[in-house]
């Protein structure tokens, strides 16, 4: 069930016709990206921690393989964050005015979505869509990247930032008509923000009436994950609905509403000659 980061290359589209590759230790052009985990100091040993809102850490059972010394070997001694995209780009955090830097790729062993206690990060949806058994938190659970409304962005997806204090827009250099055409017949027709983890699942803050059209009822599933063992992801998910309850009137939760496998030729990636190389973040994005 381990986690093992490969220190090899990667590959980056630049634009149409050209691309990066992208060597550990090499600033990485696509952002601050991914699904969030911390390394921390835990009773003495350092620890792979995730969290869905501030200060509910979930310790792993294990460090991914190869990490540390890969660390070490790029940057010396190292804590902070790092974040994972859904093709194992493995990214630390950019510090002291530098960007973000690539260390390589993680892959996944079997029963590897288990390593952190009462969660289940790999868990695949059932019918149209289930509640996510991973974090809720929208700064932690993946890399953001939402439908477009109708128009002429289609069939490509899209994502907000902000430069030298302007909100700009970036498309993906990919095109995703699949993924649209099911978000847009299943989840909501005028456009959506999706987050795809590190283990290539989209997930999508959902309303508890939108649950409950597509036969989900969330208590129930509440009471099943605590039944499975999942009780991490039963205390995210409750928490989640009572914070969107009180802030918008109605419960919203994280779904997952498929896998990048299932739509098209690929997962997304953005397109580096229309926007800022290395200024892409998933910090400090407003939740919608």
């Amino acid at each position: 069930m381990s986690w093992v980061l490969d220190a090899v290359p990667t590959v980056l589209p630049r634009g149409s016709d050209s691309e990066y590759e992208v060597k550990p230790g090499w600033s990485y052009p696509a952002g601050y990206v991914g699904s969030k985990y911390s390394l921390r100091r835990v009773q003495g040993r350092v620890s792979l921690s995730l969290k869905s809102y501030s200060g509910n850490y979930v310790e792993s059972d294990e460090l991914p393989k190869n990490l540390l010394s890969t660390i070490h070997d790029l940057k010396g001694k190292y804590s902070g964050s790092l974040r994972i995209r859904w093709n194992g780009d493995t990214i630390l955090a950019p510090q002291n005015g530098e960007p973000p830097i690539y260390i390589g790729k993680m892959r996944y062993e079997n029963g590897a979505g288990s390593v952190f206690p009462g969660l289940d990060l790999d868990c695949p949806k059932t019918g149209t869509l289930s509640v996510y058994a991973g974090p809720q938190s929208h700064l932690d659970v993946g890399e953001i990247w939402s439908v477009p409304a109708y128009g002429h962005i289609r069939p490509k997806l899209t994502r907000r930032f902000r430069y030298e204090g302007e909100r700009e827009r970036i498309n993906s250099a990919t095109k995703h008509p699949e993924l649209i055409d099911y978000v847009v017949h299943n989840i909501q027709w005028e456009g959506k923000r999706m987050y795809i983890t590190n283990f290539g699942h989209i997930v999508s803050p959902v309303s508890v009436h939108l649950l409950r059209d597509k036969g989900v009822d969330l208590e129930e599933t509440v009471n099943g994950f605590v039944e499975q063992g999942l009780f991490n992801a039963a205390r995210f998910t409750f928490d989640r609905a009572e914070r969107t309850y009180n802030r918008f009137g109605r419960p919203w939760v994280m779904a997952t509403i498929g896998h990048v496998n299932d739509y098209d030729d690929t997962g997304p990636q953005p397109d580096l000659s229309t926007g800022p190389e290395y200024n892409l973040s998933d910090e400090n994005v407003k939740e919608e």
